[in-house]
């Protein structure tokens, strides 16, 4: 049977034919839904975590993002090790440790009402957290919790973690380094909520000696004073105090 030779018109429309079916078909394979192709790049931090200026723990802290916060993943594997993930959130780009990111998002976890926070005055406070009794740290900044017991509560409340992995949780908050410097709290002591800030230098004595911390650290409450007379380190404290509230409303 002879072949039917097509015309040149015939073969340009067949051509075209061809190339738009072989376009749809790469489309088909190749393309993701908005929606999709957002997830395939976003993750969620599973804990309060530092985003970083480089891929090491020695590297400047940009900020601390709290738990179940959204970023954009940038770069899956960076650092020594592939240990690193290079992300963006909020329009700052950094590094999180790749064991600290998920795909999905975390449950939520319980945090205090933002309408239960209480400022009381440390005088108000130090009747109901006397010495021994356990507190739950809500740390503002990262979203981390963690639990301590009252020390001492003279001119503001000295006080220990309870346990080994309360005391790793709270070096956490601070970029895994001791620090004087103060941060928001929220101290749930017998069900009431109060603004506060903690420090984070283990420093004097102890009772716990199986919480892995070598000493005591302070914990603030509104109008409560430092041991050494030291205005400037007090009235810092009492701002981080403020800062826990308006933190709340």
């Amino acid at each position: 049977m002879p072949i039917q030779k097509l015309s040149a018109s015939e073969k340009k429309r067949t051509s075209g034919r061809m190339i738009m079916a072989a376009l749809t078909m790469s489309l088909a394979f190749s393309a993701l839904s908005p929606s999709e192709e957002a997830r395939a790049e976003e993750r969620f931090t599973i804990d309060g975590v530092n985003l970083r200026k480089g891929p090491s723990t020695s590297d400047d802290v940009i900020k601390v993002l709290k738990y179940g916060t959204s970023v954009e993943l940038l770069n899956a594997e960076e650092g020594e090790g592939g240990d690193w993930s290079f992300v963006s959130q909020d329009g700052d780009e950094g590094y999180i440790k790749r064991e600290y990111l998920a795909v999905e998002q975390p449950p939520e976890r319980a945090v205090p009402a933002r309408s239960a926070v209480e400022l009381l005055s440390w005088s108000e406070v130090k009747p109901i957290f006397t010495i021994g009794v356990a507190a739950k740290i809500y740390d503002v900044w990262s979203g981390l919790v963690y639990y301590v017991k009252s020390f001492s509560n003279g001119s503001h409340a000295d006080v220990e973690p309870v346990t080994k992995d309360d005391t790793a949780i709270m070096k956490r908050t601070y970029g895994n380094v001791w620090d004087w410097d103060g941060r928001p709290v929220w101290v749930t002591i017998n069900g009431r909520t109060i603004a506060a800030a903690i420090n984070g230098m283990p420093h004097g004595g102890g009772v716990n000696s199986s919480n892995g911390m070598n000493g005591q650290v302070c914990l603030h409450f509104y109008g409560s004073a430092v041991h050494n007379g030291n205005k400037t380190y007090q009235r810092q404290l009492q701002e981080v105090v403020m800062q826990s509230w308006n933190a709340a409303n």
